[in-house]
Order: structure tokens, then C-alpha cells, then sequence
């Protein structure tokens, strides 16, 4: 089986978020399980030197975009046994941002395509291309436009970023003629166009990352206007939840002495009585900031302490630093990411929030429940279909959880929570539980493989 792997990141060379991750260790994971997988990516001006100056030249050529003639090369650089892919421009990639850019319309249509004109200077002809997100949308529509005759798979990993764009684009940029593809069953999407929906519409098949998240995007309310097409594709879209890398995650010290090492760290009262509740996240609507920000000051007359890490929209940032100011001695607001230190607080933490608006899959809940820390999530996508809320009663569960997008809700549950922190026995064996859970890549890999297989034997 042979796999060409489309991401507009991968870790280790340029991340923003969980798709880097994903391109990082989903790869590795089924290289390991026998599949010839390879990705490919932009080369960046933001990649490290140390991987830079590494990198093999392969070739170069120019392809059409529309009435432009453009250079693309190519590069290669083989990490951990998974061969890596570079497409080269510096007029559209040595930027100082990776996104968000004027022309990210111009600069991820000439990615896609060059993505499939790159196979004539690399020698490897796959089986199947997996793209994944807007960046690579464009991918399935030139596939199936130009005849080039690949089998398509096009995964979702947030539907709220669609790469949408204005429809004079169509045939200035893309290089196609606005008739061909500007509708609904292909690129229109509210009087523009949409890099994502042409994923949707043009790739054999369709996959998001969590079962749950896959029904929950055929509502009204978290199908961002395609709930439609969801509806209508439904037989050829299927959840596969993504993991985590379990060794990566290993907890290397007690959890007491972790929790003691943090709170010195952090300034706050060095104390195991003391409930920690923490959050790592990017700070946005959709993590649930609103609903946690209108409870705060109540949950922090409790004998609690909070820790928060992240980086994001000024009006989180601005809101949880006047809270701190308020309650030094109970709170560390961290407006920055760092890898390291967010592990260090996973570890040493006893309560782990995600008050998720949605959340497609979720990462950060399975690396809490790796190191014992029970999370407390919205019963939405992928926190649902991972966290097992806890039953009192039958003693089985493996952290909390909430339905409605409500700051009552939340502040009722981690008052519950907190309740249970105080038997520390029962806490300890909901900790043991979630440990024992297996979210790793190899479950995931195994689950992608097969439907490798189906779509090459079926498409």
C-alpha cells in the first residue's frame, strides 16, 4: 500500500496545532504497520534551519496556475524512517506567517496542485492521497478535473476553518472555468468558494475524527453550512479517532511530586489537600472560555488552585490576567506554549477542563487521562466518545462530564468533582482507569489501513 500524505503542517518542522501532530504521528504509526507512506508539505520560511539545511533538492519544474507560469522544486528529508516532501517557492512560502496571509487563496491552489505535478520529479506513484483540511482541499477537484486518476481520501479536522475565498477567484487563480465548478456539488459555498468543500465534493472518501463529531456535523448547528452535504454524503464518511503517543507521555515521577514541583514552579501554596484544576488551550470561543470566564470567581472561593496555559484572542488573554491580579495566590495565568511545561502541568495536575463549545477529536484529554489527571469535558465529538463520565454508584468512569453549553452545567459539575477529590481512594482508582485506556496511534493506524483497502478495491 502505497500512501501520499497532504498536510499544510507536520511536527517536527511547523506546527500551529493538532494537525501537525497528526501528520507527525499518523505516518510514523503506519510506516510502522507496513504501509509506504509519505507526506508532503510547504517548504516554509518558519522550518528550522537544522532540518533546512538537511533537505535533498530532487528536482524542479514550472507548472500552470491559471494564466501564470510558477516554479516548484522539490525537496526531500527522511526523519524517523518516513520520508518528508517539500514543495519550494519562496514567493508563496517564505513568509513570516504560515497562514492568514492575502493571498492564501493563490498560495494553497498552487500547493494542491502542485502537490499531484510533484509525483513526476519524486518517482512514487500512490495508491491512495490523503488530504487533510482546507490546505489541501484543492487536491481532490484538480485530481478529478485533470484526470490525473488518484484515489482520494479527504479527512476533516476542524470544519470552522474552510479555506473560503471569493468566486473571482475560480477562474483567475484556480485555473478552471467558473461553470465547471462553481456549484453546489462543488466548490460554492455562500456566494464564494470553499477550498473545504471541494475536498468534500471531489475525494472518493471522507473521514473526521471522531464518530460523534461525524453526526454532530450533519446539524444545523456544527455543520458550519455543509450539515447538507454531510447529510448526502453520509455513506461515504466515517469517524477514526485520532491518538496519541503513549511514550511520549510517560509519566516519570510520582504524581505527588510533580504536583509539589508545579505548585513551587507556579508560586501557589505548596500543598497535596489542594485540588490543582488546569487548562492547556488555544484561548477561543470554541474551548468553552465564555461559559468558564462568567464562573470563574465563584469556583475560586473553593480551597481549588487554577493554572491555565495558552495563547489566543486578547479578550481571553486581557480577562484572565485581571483575574489573577485579583487572586495571586490561587491562579497562574500563562499567556505562552511551551511543550515541555504543559507536560510538566498535565502530570502534576489533578483536574483537567475542557468546557468545549465542539471539539472534533481532542488531544489534550487523552494525555491528561496517560498521566492520571481526570478530565472534566462537554459531552461533545471526540470528548464524548473518549472520557467516560464517572457513576458514584457503580464506581466506573473515567473522569466528568457536562451536556449542556451552559456555565451552570460546568460550574455543577467541577463542584462535583471537587466533592469527589475529597475520597482520595475513589479519586486514585478513577485515575488508574483512565491510564489503563489505550488511545494510542496504533489503533488508529490499524482502523486508517483498512480503509485504505476499501477505498482502493471499491473506488
Amino acid at each position: 500500500m502505497k500512501v501520499l500524505f497532504v498536510s499544510g503542517e507536520a511536527k517536527p518542522f511547523i506546527k500551529t496545532g493538532g494537525l501537525g501532530d497528526v501528520a507527525f504521528y499518523l505516518p510514523k504509526t503506519l510506516k510502522k504497520l507496513g504501509v509506504d507512506i509519505r507526506v508532503i508539505l510547504p517548504k516554509y520560511e518558519k522550518i528550522p534551519d537544522k532540518y533546512k539545511s538537511k533537505m535533498i533538492h530532487l528536482g524542479e519544474k514550472y507548472i500552470d496556475l491559471s494564466w501564470r507560469k510558477v516554479y516548484l522544486g522539490i525537496d526531500f528529508l527522511k526523519i524517523d524512517g518516513v520520508e518528508y516532501y517539500f514543495i519550494d517557492n519562496e514567493y508563496y512560502f517564505k513568509r513570516k506567517e504560515i497562514y492568514g496571509e492575502f493571498d492564501d487563496c493563490e498560495r494553497f491552489a498552487f500547493f494542491s496542485k502542485g502537490v499531484l505535478e510533484a509525483l513526476s520529479l519524486i518517482d512514487f506513484k500512490p495508491d491512495i492521497i490523503h488530504c487533510n483540511d482546507w490546505h489541501s482541499g484543492l487536491v481532490p477537484m484538480y485530481n478529478k478535473i485533470f484526470n490525473y486518476n488518484f484515489k482520494t481520501i479527504y479527512t476533516i479536522h476542524n470544519l470552522r476553518f474552510q479555506g473560503v475565498f471569493g468566486q473571482e477567484n475560480i477562474e483567475d487563480i484556480l485555473g478552471v472555468s467558473k461553470g465547471e465548478v462553481f456549484h453546489k456539488r462543488g466548490l460554492e459555498y455562500k456566494g464564494g468558494l470553499s477550498f473545504m468543500k471541494g475536498g468534500i465534493n471531489y475525494s472518493d472518501f471522507i473521514t473526521t475524527v471522531s464518530n460523534s463529531y461525524v453526526e454532530e456535523i450533519k446539524t444545523k448547528e456544527y455543520g458550519e453550512g455543509l450539515d447538507g452535504v454531510f447529510r448526502e454524503y453520509s455513506w461515504k464518511l466515517k469517524g477514526i479517532l485520532n491518538g496519541i503517543d503513549k511514550k511520549y507521555y510517560i509519566p516519570n515521577r510520582s504524581k505527588n511530586a510533580k504536583k509539589l514541583e508545579l505548585q513551587k514552579r507556579l508560586g501557589l501554596e505548596e500543598s497535596l489537600k489542594i485540588p490543582i484544576i488546569s487548562m492547556i488551550t488555544r484561548l477561543d470561543r470554541q474551548k468553552g472560555l465564555d461559559i468558564l470566564l462568567e464562573k470563574i470567581e465563584e469556583i475560586l472561593k473553593e480551597n481549588i488552585q487554577f493554572v491555565l496555559l495558552g495563547t489566543g484572542e486578547k479578550i481571553y488573554e486581557n480577562s484572565l490576567k485581571e483575574i489573577e491580579n485579583k487572586y495571586k495566590n490561587k491562579i497562574s495565568i500563562n499567556i505562552t506554549f511551551d511543550e515541555n511545561f504543559a507536560k510538566e502541568i498535565y502530570e502534576g495536575s489533578d483536574l483537567f477542563l475542557m468546557p468545549s463549545y465542539f471539539e472534533p477529536c481532542g488531544l489534550s484529554q487523552l494525555i491528561a487521562m496517560n498521566y492520571g489527571t481526570l478530565p472534566l469535558v462537554r459531552e461533545i465529538g471526540g470528548l464524548k466518545d473518549t472520557v467516560e463520565p464517572y457513576n458514584e454508584y457503580e464506581n466506573i468512569g473515567t473522569g466528568f462530564s457536562f451536556k449542556g453549553y451552559t456555565s451552570e452545567e460546568l460550574y455543577k459539575v467541577i463542584m462535583y468533582a471537587l466533592s469527589t477529590y475529597k475520597n482520595k481512594k475513589r479519586w486514585n482508582e478513577i485515575g488508574r482507569r483512565a491510564k489503563k485506556k489505550d488511545y494510542s496511534w496504533n489503533s488508529s493506524g490499524i482502523k486508517y489501513i483498512d480503509l485504505y483497502k476499501e477505498v482502493v478495491e471499491l473506488f
